[in-house]
C-alpha cells in the first residue's frame, strides 16, 4: 500500500538544502514492502499498515527508509502523535516527539526515557525552555548548567576535554570546537575499534561559530537506557549564557547559520551504533592539534587507559596523501550515513567509512575504494546523471562529485547541515578522480 499526500510546506527548522517548496510525500507501506520514497527529508516515514498524518519536522537523509526495527531510519524521529513507529521506535533510543515523549522507541531530546530512568543531568518536569515549543527537551535548558564550563562559562569543567577529529565536517566554513566528558572511573569500551561504545553519562559538546560570531553548543548525553539526549544552546549576545533552543533558530544570531530541532541532530547521529560522531581510533589517531595538556589523542587515552581493549599503538595510513585526504573526507562528510551500520548502506550498499583494517592495505584493496571506484550506482530516481559512483577520470559520469556539487538539486549530498559547496572538497575530489 502507498499513499501520496501534496501538500505546501515551509522550510523545516534546521540546515538543510534551501530550495523551492515541492510536493511531498508521506508513505505508508505494508510490513515487509518498502517503496524508496522520492524525497522524505522533512517528513516521517511510517512502517505499517495505518497511515498518520506527519507534520513534525526532522531532517531525514534523501536516500533514509523504515529502520529494521520499524522505527524512522534516518533521524531516529517519532510521529506528531507521539507513537513510535510500529514496532520499536526510532532507532537506538530515536528522538522524542512533539509533546516530548515517544511511547516506546526512546527519546533523544524531550522523549520519555524508555527504561523509567529519566533524563541523565537534565532530569524530568517542566522548563521554561519547553514553553509554547514543539519539541522538549529533558536536558538543562542553560548551558552553564551542563558541566562543560565553569561558572566564568570560559574555564573548562571538571573532567571536560577538548578533542579534534583529524578529519573535519564541513559545515558551510563555520569554525568549531569540540569537547567530551567521561563519568569518573569508566572506560570506552573498544572491542570493535571501528565503533566504539561509550558509558552511560558520557557527554559531547560541539560549538559553532559563524563570520567571528559564537553562535550555538551542541550537547549529546548518554542516558542509562543507552539512549541519547540532544539539544542545541543558542548563545546570548553578551555571551555569557547559552539557552535551549529545542525546535531551533534560524539565521541565528544575524548569521546564516541554523540551529538544528533537537530530533535533527539524531539524523545523523542515528546512523552510528553509539551516536558519538568524529571521536573514534581513525578520527584521533593524530599529534595533539594544541598545546593543551587536555586535548584526548588516541595516544593519550592509551596512556590513561580509558579502552577497554587499547590498540598497540595508533592506526596509520600507508596510503599517499591524496588517497588519505580523498578518502578521510569522505570518512568524514558521507560516512557517517554510509557505512556498514547506517541505513543508508542498507538500501544502496554505498560504503564510505574507513576502516581499521583498510589502513595497513593498499588503498586499492580498501572496503571504500571497491566500493566506489567504477562501480555502478543503486538508485536510479533522483539520481544525477551519472552511471557511476566514480568514473575514472570522469567528473561528469561520478555520481559522489555530482551531488556534492550540485546543492540545489534534489539529489544534492549531505542532504542536511550545509548549504554552500566547500570548495577544498571540491578541489580534492576533482584532483582524485582525475588521477585515477
Amino acid at each position: 500500500m502507498q499513499v501520496s499526500i501534496a501538500m505546501s510546506v515551509r522550510k523545516p527548522m534546521c540546515t538543510a538544502n534551501r530550495r523551492a517548496v515541492r510536493v511531498k510525500r508521506i508513505y505508508a507501506p505494508a510490513p515487509m514492502s518498502w517503496s524508496k520514497p522520492r524525497h522524505f527529508d522533512s517528513f516521517k516515514v511510517l512502517s505499517g499498515v495505518s497511515l498518520g498524518l506527519v507534520l513534525s519536522w526532522g531532517c531525514g537523509t534523501s536516500d533514509g527508509g523504515p529502520g529494521g526495527s520499524g522505527g524512522a531510519s534516518s533521524g531516529g524521529d517519532s510521529t506528531s502523535a507521539g507513537g513510535a513507529a510500529s514496532s520499536g521506535g526510532a532507532p537506538s533510543g530515536g528522538a522524542g516527539n512533539e509533546s516530548g515523549g515517544a511511547t516506546t522507541g526512546g527519546a533523544a531530546s524531550g522523549g520519555s526515557d524508555p527504561s523509567g530512568t529519566g533524563g541523565g543531568s537534565g532530569g524530568g518536569g517542566s522548563k521554561a525552555c519547553n514553553e509554547g515549543t514543539k519539541l522538549t527537551t529533558r536536558l538543562p535548558c542553560l548551558l552553564s548548567e551542563t558541566g562543560l564550563f565553569e561558572a566564568d562559562m570560559v574555564t573548562l569543567g571538571e573532567g571536560v576535554h577538548p578533542f579534534e577529529p583529524q578529519f573535519k565536517l564541513w559545515t558551510d566554513s563555520a569554525e568549531k570546537r569540540r569537547w567530551i566528558q567521561l563519568p569518573p572511573n569508566t572506560k570506552i569500551d573498544t572491542s570493535d575499534m571501528d565503533y566504539w561504545s561509550f558509558p552511560v553519562g558520557t557527554k559531547v559538546w560541539k560549538e559553532f561559530s559563524r563570520d567571528g560570531v559564537r553562535v550555538e553548543t551542541r550537547l549529546i548525553e548518554k542516558q542509562k537506557s543507552g539512549s541519547w539526549y540532544t539539544v542545541a544552546y543558542h548563545w546570548q549576545e553578551d555571551l555569557k549564557e547559552a539557552i535551549a533552543v529545542p525546535d531551533g533558530l534560524e539565521n541565528a544570531s544575524g548569521t546564516p547559520h541554523d540551529v538544528p530541532d533537537a530530533d535533527a541532530c539524531l539524523t545523523c547521529h542515528s546512523q552510528q551504533p553509539d551516536k558519538v560522531l568524529g571521536f573514534s581510533a581513525i578520527q584521533l589517531s593524530h599529534a595533539p592539534a594544541t598545546d593543551d595538556p587536555l586535548e584526548w589523542t588516541l595516544e593519550r587515552l592509551i596512556t590513561l587507559d580509558l579502552l577497554t581493549e587499547p590498540p598497540a599503538a595508533p592506526p596509520s595510513f600507508s596510503w599517499d596523501e591524496l588517497d588519505r585526504d580523498m578518502f578521510g573526507y569522505l570518512h568524514a562528510n558521507c560516512g557517517t550515513c554510509h557505512n556498514p551500520k547506517g541505513s543508508a548502506n542498507s538500501q544502496t550498499g554505498l560504503d564510505m567509512w574507513l576502516k581499521i583494517a583498510d589502513l595497513s592495505a593498499p588503498v586499492t584493496e580498501s572496503s571504500v575504494y571497491k566500493n566506489l571506484y567504477n562501480v555502478n550506482i543503486q538508485w536510479l530516481d533522483d539520481a544525477p546523471p551519472a552511471e557511476k559512483r566514480v568514473a575514472p577520470g570522469d567528473f561528469e559520469n561520478s555520481a559522489i562529485y555530482q551531488r556534492f556539487v550540485n546543492k540545489e538539486a534534489d539529489f544534492a549530498m549531505p542532504p542536511l547541515g550545509t548549504e554552500v559547496v566547500d570548495p577544498d572538497g571540491e578541489r580534492l575530489m576533482k584532483e582524485w578522480i582525475a588521477a585515477h
